[in-house]
């Protein structure tokens, strides 16, 4: 059985289709990055997943579990947390005020403080910042905190939304190094939005490309790291034709 299994989902905003039929499935443990041009559906796949919006049609599982229809914390203690595009942290909060918010929906109080030693370990910028306001952090110190306060919910899936946007190589290098080993040992199961088919590539595990709402190519990420593979699954044309 999938870990999730999206089946034919349609997100409309109005008249406008975002996704159309979309149908995808997820193993636990997978890492997935989701990557198309601006307007193909990413960010709106993830946001129909954690039921932050409607579908208008087909049905959303997680291990089973039927999402669709569901409130986001409803979501959200079944196990699927998501880092926003854009981090959405609570600026006058402090770093570990942060953090814990993460935690309202769980009742296993010591592994929480276990849980918060384990962030503060991954990203030891936090732990010399915890009482420190979130709103005076640099923007890579921001998704650190994002991811953490994703993780204090203790999901079986995490879903980031372009954990690189904004943020300069290095500090993009050690926010993925640190993804990746957290999901090692944590047994996670990782949905990344990644504009950089490079990167995804990179960091390694399975894409899939999205363009005006549907899904157009599906595979290893390395193997669409590659400009003609992009080329031909983006726009339906090899690089050579692509030039002409």
């Amino acid at each position: 059985m999938s870990r999730l299994g999206v089946f034919d989902v349609s997100v409309r905003y109005g008249k406008v289709p975002a996704l159309t039929d979309v149908t995808l499935h997820i193993g636990e443990g997978e890492r997935i990055f989701i990557s198309g041009p601006n307007g193909a559906g990413k960010s709106s796949l993830l946001k129909a997943i954690s039921g932050a919006v409607p579908t208008a049609h087909g049905r959303i599982e997680l291990d089973g579990d039927l999402l669709t229809g569901r409130p986001p914390e409803a979501v959200a203690r079944l196990g699927l947390s998501m880092v926003p595009e854009g981090r959405e942290i609570f600026g006058r909060l402090t770093v570990e005020e942060n953090l814990r918010v993460g935690t309202g929906i769980r009742r296993d109080a010591d592994a929480v403080e276990g849980d918060i030693a384990e962030i503060y370990r991954a990203f030891p910028i936090l732990a010399e910042r915890r009482h420190a306001s979130a709103g005076a952090l640099s923007g890579g110190q921001q998704q650190m905190l994002a991811i953490g306060r994703a993780l204090m919910t203790n999901p079986k899936l995490m879903m980031v939304d372009e954990p690189s946007l904004g943020l300069a190589p290095k500090i993009v290098d050690q926010v993925y190094d640190t993804l990746v080993a957290l999901q090692e040992e944590r047994g996670l199961t990782l949905l990344i939005v990644e504009q950089s088919s490079v990167r995804a590539g990179r960091v390694g595990g399975r894409m899939i490309l999205l363009r005006g709402g549907q899904v157009v190519g599906e595979g290893d990420a390395a193997a669409f790291a590659d400009k003609d593979a992009l080329t031909e699954a983006y726009f339906g044309k090899t690089g050579k034709e692509a030039a002409e």
